[in-house]
């Protein structure tokens, strides 16, 4: 699931609902309005790390950025 597809199943389920990639993707744009980061590339990183929305939402700013480059 790319992340404007798994952005959009979030905004359709409502974020407090939502799951699995949908859930990681709503928590990464909210991320993305604190941080410099580019939301599809941390997404992707994340998702190709495995990571959790909740493992990604205790990470740093330079660790968020570095999944940009994952």
């Amino acid at each position: 699931m790319s992340y404007d597809e798994a952005l959009k199943a979030a905004k359709k389920v409502g974020a407090s609902k939502a799951e699995n990639e949908p859930l990681l993707a709503i928590t990464i744009a909210s991320l993305a309005l604190v941080h410099a980061i580019n939301p599809r590339l941390v997404f992707d990183g994340a998702v190709k790390l495995r990571l959790t929305a909740a493992k990604v939402r205790k990470l740093s700013g330079l660790a968020l950025g570095d999944l940009m480059f994952a």
